[in-house]
C-alpha cells in the first residue's frame, strides 16, 4: 500500500509516527523541488536515508566535520570509481578514518537527513510499502519518537536561527575572535571561513555543509557579540537560476518551456524548468525519466564542447581580477578549486553541487573567459 501528501496538511512527525507505530517496511519519499530523499523503515524503525543533495553524501559529510580533507574526499572516490567498494570502507582501508568513528558518523548522518525535512517550509511525501533488502542494510536501526522530538527543536530553532540569518546572502563579518565550543569541528570548520566577504551560501560551499549547521555556528558568535551580518550581497545566479514562471505555469506548461529553453541551448534555465516541472508532478515517472535524460544529454554536448573530465582547468585571471567581478558562490567554490592540478572530474568529486550543476558553472565560467583548458591528463 501507498500513500501520499503534502507536508504542510499532514506534519512529518505524524508521518514518522504513524509508520513508527503501524510497524511499517518500505520507503518513505520526500521531496521540496530541490532535493528529494528517502528514508527507508524496517518494522517501523529508520534504518538507512538517501538524499539527492550532494552535501549528504558521506565524504561530503565527513569533510563537513572535518574528518577528512578534499583531496583524500577525491582519492577515495577516484578507487571507488575503479573497485566499486563501500566509499566508508575504503576510507577505513586507506587509513583516513577508523571503523569506530566511521560508524558513528553513518548513525549522525542518518539523523541529520532526517531532522534537515524539519526545516523545510513545504514539501511532499509518499511511502512505499515494500521489503527491503536487509542483507544490504547496516544496522543503524532509530527509534521514530527520539527522531521526532528532536526534529521539532530542530524546527523550532530554525525559526531562531533565521530571526538571526534571513538570507544565504547576507555577509558574516566577524568583531572579534570566532571560536566554537569545546569539541565541536563542524562549527570551528565553518567559522574559519568567515572573512569578512563570503556570504553564508558560500560558507556553506566551501564548508561542504547544509544551510542549518552553517547557521547555527553564526547565531551562537552573533549572540555573543563576536560576530554581525550586513545586508545580503546582490550575487550572480547564472549558475542557479529559477523559473519565475513556476507559480504560473502547471507542469505540461514548465515542461513545454524547458524543451524550448534546451532547443536554444539555454541548459541552466532549461534544468530549472525541468525540475521545476518534477517538482509540481513528483510522482510521474516520465517527467523523471525526462529529466535524467536530459541531463546526461547536456553532459554529453558538454564534452563535446571540450569539457572533457580530465581536462585540466586553468585560471585567466588573477584572484584579484576575480575578487571584483559578480560571481555567484557556486562561481567562487570551482574558481578557488582551479589549481592547475585538478582535472575537472576531481573537482565535481570535491563539489557539494549536483554535477551536472558543476559542469554548467565551468562552461560559463570558460564562455566567461576567467578559466582556460589545459590538456587532458593521461588516462593511466
Amino acid at each position: 500500500m501507498s500513500i501520499t501528501g503534502n507536508l504542510q496538511t499532514m506534519e512529518l512527525s505524524e508521518v514518522l509516527q504513524w509508520l513508527g507505530h503501524t510497524t511499517k517496511t518500505g520507503v518513505l519519499v520526500l521531496g521540496n523541488g530541490m532535493v528529494e530523499k528517502r528514508i527507508m523503515f524496517l518494522r517501523g524503525e529508520v534504518v538507512m536515508t538517501a538524499s539527492t543533495d550532494p552535501k549528504e553524501y558521506l565524504g561530503h559529510f565527513l569533510v563537513s566535520h572535518g574528518l577528512i580533507d578534499e583531496p583524500t574526499l577525491a582519492e577515495a572516490m577516484t578507487m571507488q570509481a575503479e573497485n566499486s567498494m563501500l566509499l566508508g570502507k575504503i576510507l577505513v582501508t586507506m587509513g583516513a578514518i577508523q571503523e569506530p568513528e566511521l560508524d558513528r558518523m553513518l548513525r549522525l548522518k542518518l539523523e541529520e537527513s532526517v531532522y534537515q525535512v524539519f526545516t523545510w517550509p513545504e514539501g511532499d511525501f509518499r511511502f512505499i510499502d515494500e521489503e527491503l533488502d536487509e542483507s544490504s542494510i547496516i544496522p543503524l536501526n532509530l527509534n521514530v519518537n527520539a527522531l521526532t522530538l528532536e526534529g521539532a527543536r530542530r524546527a523550532d530553532d530554525w525559526k531562531r536561527l533565521r530571526a538571526h540569518i534571513p538570507s544565504k546572502d547576507c555577509v558574516a563579518v566577524s568583531t572579534a575572535p570566532l571560536k566554537a565550543g569545546e569539541g565541536d569541528s563542524l562549527a570551528q570548520q565553518v567559522l574559519d571561513l568567515v572573512d569578512d566577504d563570503r556570504t553564508v551560501e558560500e560558507i556553506a560551499l566551501h564548508a561542504h555543509s547544509s544551510e542549518f549547521q552553517v547557521c547555527r555556528a553564526l547565531a551562537d558568535q552573533i549572540e555573543t557579540g563576536s560576530l554581525k551580518l550586513v545586508r545580503p550581497r546582490i550575487v550572480s545566479t547564472q549558475s542557479a537560476p529559477a523559473p519565475a514562471e513556476a507559480v504560473e505555469l502547471d507542469s505540461a506548461g514548465l515542461l513545454a518551456k524547458a524543451e524550448a529553453l534546451l532547443t536554444d541551448d539555454q541548459f541552466e534555465q532549461a534544468v530549472g524548468h525541468f525540475r521545476a516541472a518534477l517538482h509540481l508532478d513528483p510522482h510521474n515517472e516520465k517527467i523523471r525519466a525526462r529529466v535524467a535524460n536530459v541531463e546526461q544529454q547536456i553532459e554529453e554536448r558538454l564534452q563535446a564542447e571540450g569539457l572533457q573530465p580530465r581536462s585540466v582547468p586553468r585560471l585567466l585571471r588573477s584572484m584579484e581580477e576575480l575578487a571584483a567581478l559578480d560571481i555567484s558562490p557556486h562561481e567562487g567554490f570551482i574558481l578557488s578549486r582551479v589549481n592547475g592540478t585538478y582535472d575537472i572530474q576531481t573537482i565535481l568529486k570535491i563539489s557539494p553541487m549536483p554535477p551536472i550543476n558543476a559542469l554548467l558553472v565551468f562552461r560559463h565560467l570558460r564562455t566567461a573567459g576567467h578559466i582556460g583548458l589545459g590538456d587532458s591528463k593521461n588516462e593511466a
